[in-house]
């Protein structure tokens, strides 16, 4: 009977444990969203130009402004995902603009992929 008990309570935390981590489509453990300290460092701001270039639509790269970063698999993991607020401007439109870009990268190597890319719209202050 006590093993039971043991086998019903190591199932029930693995059942907890599964539940409480976010996977992603190919069943990846995701680690929280830290900020990164130097968003200036060259490999972020590679990682920002990389974005815009691959977004669509031509674009003119300012800078990385700020940026966070979310290890996938476990901590000592070097694929991860980035989050990088961008600064850049249209072609049409000169007056550089706010840009959130999340890109996906495997093992400090070459971008993998661009999961998203968006304007960043500030709210009008109507006074």
């Amino acid at each position: 009977m006590r093993t039971f008990h043991a086998v019903i309570a190591v199932a029930t935390a693995a059942l907890l444990c599964a539940a409480a981590s976010p996977a992603t489509a190919d069943d990846r453990y995701l680690c929280n969203w830290r900020t990164v300290a130097h968003p200036e460092d060259p490999f972020i701001q590679s990682l920002g130009k990389w974005a815009v270039e691959q977004n669509g639509v031509p674009m003119r790269f300012d800078k990385v402004e700020s940026a966070k970063a979310q290890c996938v698999d476990d901590i000592i993991s070097k694929t991860r995902n980035y989050e990088l607020i961008i600064v850049a401007a249209t072609r049409d439109d000169e007056a550089p603009g706010r840009f959130r870009a999340v890109v996906y990268v495997e093992n400090f190597t070459q971008p993998k992929k661009l999961v998203s890319f968006e304007r960043i719209t500030r709210p009008r202050l109507d006074n």
